[in-house]
């Protein structure tokens, strides 16, 4: 079963973000990890306090945890983080086969 891990964050520039924007998909391809979106959501219904969202898929759970705690992502995320001043949002869910 595959999985996806969306991706909820704030307004924070694409410019401010560029050294993790440009090196966030080597750190899944390990992982056989893709990134199938990343923008500002068309809201359709509803209120929502983040204003981009990033879908990524995987083979397996166990690709999902291991790109998300490798140290090469978590060397690029402690940068976002900096970056940001806070962390955003990060959903696992299985995906439907």
């Amino acid at each position: 079963m595959h999985y996806v891990v969306i991706v909820r964050t704030d307004d924070t520039p694409d410019s401010d973000l560029g050294n993790y924007l440009a090196n966030v998909g080597a750190t899944l391809e390990p992982f056989s990890g893709d990134l199938l979106a990343f923008a500002s959501p068309e809201r359709l219904e509803g209120t929502v306090a983040y204003t981009k969202t990033a879908v990524l898929s995987f083979p397996s759970e166990q690709d999902a945890r291991g790109w998300y705690d490798s140290p090469a992502y978590q060397e690029l995320a402690a940068w976002r983080i900096g970056v940001m001043g806070h962390q955003v949002e990060f959903n696992l869910v299985p995906g439907l086969n």
